[in-house]
């Protein structure tokens, strides 16, 4: 079957008989019908254009669809090699920060056990430095208790001697007393 064009129609010649149809309303009908063919047959035209206009565009669709499907295949290969390594670098800090934690402890304990050693010594000099002034007052009371029992305790009162006719004399006369730190010294 071969495509009829606009022009065909038109074109078309009918045999004529003497009772056939009206040639005019004959001519009139092909013209419509001829009208309506070219507007169906531009239409379809423009369609066909349009069916291959899309079909290159699904094929450019398609195309790209395989390449973003590539993509995220290599972009999902991509990410878990990316989780992969946070992963282990993760671990690794953290282990690093594990072993610096514990220098730091055993530099802390190490720091604490010097200054525990230091306030012992400092204990001890103090513990000593206080026995010393102990035995040192010890001592001195000691020394003051010898030095009250070997002194002799005088008291001394001179007598009124009957005045004379020497007030000199008697002016050089004085009470003398001497005697212990219970009591005042006096002269």
């Amino acid at each position: 079957m071969s495509i009829i064009s606009p022009k065909d129609i038109k074109k078309n010649d009918f045999k004529k008989n003497f009772r056939g149809y009206d040639p005019n309303e004959v001519d009139a009908f092909l013209e419509t019908v001829s009208l309506r063919y070219e507007r169906l047959f531009e239409e379809n035209s423009q369609l066909n254009e349009k069916v291959k206009s899309l079909a290159s565009d699904v094929d450019v669709y398609k195309e790209n669809e395989s390449t973003l499907q590539k993509a995220i295949v290599k972009t999902q290969d991509m990410s878990e090699e990316i989780i992969s390594n946070a992963k282990k670098r993760a671990e690794n800090i953290i282990k690093e920060a594990e072993l610096n934690s514990q220098k730091v402890m055993q530099e802390v304990e190490k720091d604490i056990m010097t200054k525990k050693q230091e306030l012992e010594e400092m204990k001890l000099r103090n513990d000593k430095l206080v026995e010393d002034v102990k035995l040192f007052f010890l001592e001195k009371l000691n020394e003051m208790d010898e030095f009250i029992k070997n002194r002799n305790i005088y008291s001394m009162e001179l007598a009124n001697i009957t005045p004379s006719n020497d007030d000199e004399e008697l002016s050089k006369m004085k009470k003398v007393s001497i005697s212990t730190a219970k009591t005042n010294f006096s002269d």
